[in-house]
């Protein structure tokens, strides 16, 4: 069954068609029908790469297959589908709208197919409406971690308020996508609100904290470093907390990163003894 969106830009398309071209095989090689047999094999690589020869081809025929790429199963093909369409300025702006819409309604699927189209494209105006939806507990948390990493993708810092609300999300992969999404912000300082995280019950969040922490450099989270170092179960969540304290370089740290040359993971051992040469 077609969704609500589907059936709008479908109809969208009908406006498309006296803007466009019917030839289907301009361009660099791409088609139509090329796009549609690398979407029957199931390939995402394949698709991928059809979709990018047809970047800047004038095809209206091309369009209704983009479109139902936009509700795949896979990111990466709903953010391929948006990256060609972004190509195309009047359904671009028409998809905006019916996204904006989206992440307000109630239908979580959507909202997490409007989320990654706002992101692909790529505009400030869209954190408001990916604020409110990383925030609302009545989506899942799919849709609300789709939020947060568009907030990641579009990189403003007035996305900083949202991400850190999301950063206490009760899922662990909205967790992980702010983390993640507040070093993708241009021009981040700090990373205070990151450094909470390394006490995380997920190790894959304690994990990515710490690497965030260590990318920015921020020396507030050091003693938080030093003990998830120093006692986290997890050797990935050591690792990277050895990591970080050797990119904030403070000598402060150099017991704790001595004590790590005898860890039981090897990784973390020699993570340790690059940090302290580094110190």
């Amino acid at each position: 069954m077609r969704t609500m969106k589907q059936m709008f830009l479908a109809a969208a398309v009908v406006g498309l068609l006296a803007v466009g071209s019917n030839t289907a095989e301009a361009g660099r090689g791409g088609s139509a029908a090329r796009i549609q047999n690398a979407v029957a094999t199931g390939s995402v690589d394949a698709i991928i790469a059809e979709l990018e020869r047809a970047e800047r081809l004038i095809c209206d025929a091309c369009t209704p297959t983009v479109l139902d790429l936009l509700d795949h199963d896979r990111y990466e093909l709903r953010e391929a589908a948006a990256w060609w369409i972004a190509r195309r300025p009047v359904l671009k702006t028409q998809l905006t709208e019916r996204s904006v819409a989206d992440l307000a309604g109630s239908d979580s699927r959507l909202a997490r197919n409007a989320a990654d189209i706002l992101g692909t494209f790529r505009h400030p105006q869209a954190i408001p409406a990916l604020a409110a939806a990383v925030t609302r507990t009545d989506l899942s948390p799919e849709a609300r971690m789709a939020a947060a990493r568009a907030l990641g993708t579009i990189g403003h810092r007035n996305a900083n308020a949202a991400l850190t609300a999301a950063m206490s999300d009760s899922d662990a992969s909205v967790r992980f996508a702010a983390a993640t999404s507040w070093l993708q912000v241009r021009k981040q300082a700090s990373a205070a609100p990151v450094v909470g995280l390394l006490g995380d019950t997920d190790a894959t969040v304690r994990a990515k904290a710490a690497g965030v922490v260590g990318e920015l450099r921020d020396a507030s989270g050091r003693a938080a470093l030093e003990a998830a170092l120093a006692g986290d179960p997890d050797a990935n969540v050591r690792r990277n907390a050895a990591w970080a304290l050797g990119r904030i370089g403070d000598s402060a740290s150099r017991a704790a990163l001595t004590a790590a040359t005898s860890d039981p993971s090897s990784l973390v051992r020699q993570t340790a003894k690059a940090a302290l040469a580094g110190l």
